[in-house]
């Protein structure tokens, strides 16, 4: 059952300022701390994740998506 949180709304908020951070700098991140130009799209990449999963915490949307892969790996013994 879907229940919205305002706790999950600022976390999700704040996750997303990060990950806007991320994709607005990835390139001065993937030089820092990564080989350079070459891993330029795997940063990009992990920034857009991280901004989705920042819109899926605002709405309180996560745990829909954690017990849906938790019951295709368990075979949907996770009671809801």
């Amino acid at each position: 059952m879907y229940n919205f949180s305002l706790t999950w709304f600022f976390i999700g908020l704040v996750v997303t300022g990060i990950g806007i951070a991320f994709v607005r700098f990835y390139k001065e991140v993937a030089d820092n701390m990564g080989s350079g130009v070459p891993s330029y799209e795997r940063y990009k990449l992990f920034a857009l994740g991280v901004c989705v999963a920042g819109i899926l915490m605002t709405f309180n949307l996560h745990t829909l998506v954690i017990e849906f892969v938790g019951n295709l790996v368990f075979g949907g013994m996770i009671k809801k």
